[in-house]
């Protein structure tokens, strides 16, 4: 019997991947997300070798703590894209909301180009406090002509504590991402809050989108 296991078959007798023969060409086996990118309960599935890769989205900034969360300056502002001075109103992502005019042109955004799953959030963050530091990304979904608030759906929330050194780096690297859909034409940005207010803070960060 143990020469008719799988390994030792030879290519001919093997059989092909399930629904290889009903697949289109140019196409690669993957695994759905399922309930989440770390979980095991996708399911089998050809998709276009198009929608395979991983892209990564820079932001970087600096802000003088608040209780509140802040975020980028408009595009017209001379220090954008990286000052981070404009107050939310609210230290709570889904408690508050944003003009069209506003999301537009926060410095830091960018624009998802194709559906895909955030995968990893890794950088740096530098505090000359010791106070925890918050940085959410946040999505939004714009339509067309709509012009209404929006509230930011948030991708993920890292909290880290600061050194109280700007010479002294602190590690995030975050690869439990709590709403990691992203659609083709979202918005994503950072804000940046802290426990107490005050400290001048600098992140330099990288998203990470996976296609599938």
């Amino acid at each position: 019997m143990a020469a008719n296991e799988h390994k030792n078959l030879s290519s001919i007798n093997r059989h092909n991947p399930k629904a290889f023969e009903t697949a289109t060409n140019d196409t690669v086996l993957s695994k759905s997300i399922g309930t989440s990118a770390t979980g095991t309960d996708g399911n089998l599935v050809w998709q276009n070798k198009s929608y395979m890769g991983v892209t990564n989205y820079k932001m970087q900034g600096y802000v003088t703590g608040a209780t509140n969360y802040f975020y980028g300056e408009d595009i017209a502002d001379t220090k954008s894209p990286f000052e981070m001075a404009v107050d939310y109103g609210t230290g709570t992502v889904s408690s508050g909301n944003l003009t069209p005019t506003s999301f537009f042109r926060i410095g830091q955004a960018c624009v998802i180009p194709e559906t895909a799953s955030v995968t990893s959030i890794s950088g740096w963050l530098t505090s000359n406090g010791s106070n925890a530091v918050t940085i959410a990304i946040c999505k939004i979904t714009p339509a067309v002509g709509v012009t209404t608030s929006v509230t930011p759906i948030v991708i993920d929330e890292i909290s880290v504590d600061g050194l109280a050194n700007n010479n002294k780096g602190v590690r995030i690297n975050e690869t439990t991402i709590t709403t990691a859909a992203v659609a083709a034409g979202d918005i994503i940005f950072p804000m940046v809050k802290e426990a107490s207010g005050g400290s001048s803070i600098y992140i330099n960060i990288a998203v990470q989108t996976t296609t599938f």
